[in-house]
């Protein structure tokens, strides 16, 4: 974890759990090819996010494959609860009388900080909704339901593409929002979504001030539908979506205090990125999972709400 932990250290779930740097008996880092920064930066990280499982000799490649394909699904639960990115290292051990011993290192793709996220504070969240999160992307991810997967990949896949297209990653967000809503026109976008999150919810968490900004779903929804079909269909941007923004702050009495420099674009992508972490929050904590994953349910659950 790129970030200290600051509560305490527990089991997430299904054996995830957070703890201090493990020590591994490694002699030479180099053998798998990590650079300077990697050994001296994320090797030596207080916090670590690990799981164990005991198996045969034999079955030892396939369960450590398995528990780090499991390691990535539940950093991408902790964006849920703290979207404050990912850059880490994964490393599959074996564990002996001489040690934890080194048997695979992975450098998974990135998850970025967003312009938001920046200002977050793990501290400020509750930690005893984490859990709730990181069971729920691994219900999902895990499920044969490919209604239940795609918006969950579609948070994913839109981080990964962040790191060095933030447009692109936002039009996925917003593939992801639309995989959820079933909605082709900007007017049931936009009320649907309004429906799920609730029209005058704020878009953004508190920062570690306890600021955030004053823009609400039903202020952004329309305009980040209609952003979308801007790039998705190649069009130029327009001289507006590029204009400086003055993000609106409350409480009043800090919003002097800066924060970094936004267009209206830069809100509405942030704004999807956002809002898609939402919807899927509420449907973790309200057990909509089994709902998404029946298309003839989910629509009547949609109709239902609009």
């Amino acid at each position: 974890m790129h970030v200290r932990w600051p509560h305490p250290q527990r089991e997430i779930t299904q054996g995830i759990r957070i703890t201090d740097r493990p020590t591994f008996n490694e002699e030479s880092w180099d053998f798998w090819n990590l650079r300077r920064t990697e050994t001296e930066d994320a090797l030596n990280r207080r916090h670590w996010l690990r799981i164990d499982a005991d198996c045969e000799f034999h079955e030892k490649d396939a369960v450590l494959n398995n528990l780090v394909a499991i390691l990535r699904q539940a950093m991408l639960g902790f964006q849920l609860w703290c979207p404050i990115g990912w850059d880490g290292i994964i490393i599959g051990a074996r564990r002996s009388e001489a040690g934890l011993k080194v048997e695979t290192v992975s450098i998974p793709e990135p998850y970025p900080r967003s312009l938001w996220g920046r200002m977050l504070d793990i501290e400020r969240c509750d930690a005893a909704q984490l859990p709730a999160f990181v069971e729920g992307t691994l219900a999902a991810l895990g499920s044969t339901s490919t209604r239940q997967k795609n918006p969950f990949q579609f948070l994913e896949i839109g981080l990964q593409s962040a790191v060095n297209h933030y447009r692109a990653g936002a039009l996925l967000w917003t593939v992801g929002l639309d995989g959820l809503l079933g909605a082709q026109k900007r007017d049931v976008f936009q009320a649907r979504l309004v429906q799920l999150l609730g029209e005058d919810t704020l878009v953004f968490p508190e920062d570690f001030m306890g600021r955030r900004p004053s823009y609400t779903v039903g202020f952004v929804a329309a305009k980040v539908f209609d952003w979308r079909n801007l790039i998705a269909h190649g069009t130029e941007i327009l001289e507006d979506y590029r204009k400086p923004l003055q993000l609106k702050l409350e409480p009043s009495e800090f919003a002097h205090i800066p924060v970094d420099d936004w267009t209206h674009e830069m809100l509405y992508c942030e704004s999807a990125l956002f809002m898609l972490l939402a919807s899927l929050r509420r449907i973790i904590t309200d057990g909509l999972l089994p709902t998404l994953g029946n298309k003839r349910e989910w629509d009547r659950w949609l109709r239902s709400t609009t």
